[in-house]
C-alpha cells in the first residue's frame, strides 16, 4: 500500500476495501492513533502549563501542532469508520441496505473530515481567537 493510496483513504476518496486490506488498515490506523495519542497526552501533561483558552489556542496555532492534531483526528475518524463498517457488514442482512448504509457512513465521515479541516484551518489563521 503506497502513501498516496493511504492518504486518499484518510480523505475518504478510496473505494471500500476487501477483508484482508480492511484488517491491515485497522491495525495501521490503531498504531498511528497510539503514537499520535501518546504525543497528545505528552503535550497535555508536560507542555501546556494551564488549560485556559489563550494558551491552548496559541499551542494549537503552531503549524506543527495543528498538523499533528489534524492527522490524529483523520486517523481516529478513519479508524472509527472501519470499526462501524465491520459491524454493518456483519449484522446488516440485506446487501442493498448494507450498501446504502456504508455510503451513508462514508458521507458522514466526509462531513467530519471537512469540519476538521475547517476547524484546524481557522485555528491556524487565528479566526477563532477569543475577544479580550
Amino acid at each position: 500500500m503506497n502513501i498516496l493510496h493511504m492518504f486518499l483513504k484518510l480523505l475518504c476518496l478510496a473505494p471500500f476495501e476487501h477483508a484482508r486490506q480492511h484488517w491491515v488498515s485497522q491495525r495501521i490506523t490503531s498504531i498511528a492513533i497510539v503514537i499520535l495519542g501518546l504525543w497528545f497526552v505528552y503535550q497535555l501533561l508536560f507542555v501546556l502549563t494551564s488549560f485556559d483558552h489563550p494558551e491552548v489556542f496559541a499551542w494549537a496555532s503552531d503549524p506543527l501542532n495543528a498538523i499533528i492534531l489534524l492527522l490524529l483526528s483523520l486517523y481516529a475518524i478513519y479508524h472509527a469508520e472501519l470499526g462501524v463498517q465491520t459491524v454493518l457488514e456483519d449484522y446488516v442482512a440485506t446487501e442493498r441496505l448494507r450498501t446504502y448504509t456504508l455510503y451513508l457512513l462514508r458521507f458522514l465521515r466526509v462531513m467530519v473530515v471537512v469540519i476538521s479541516f475547517v476547524a484546524i484551518g481557522c485555528i491556524i489563521k487565528g479566526g477563532g481567537a477569543s475577544p479580550v
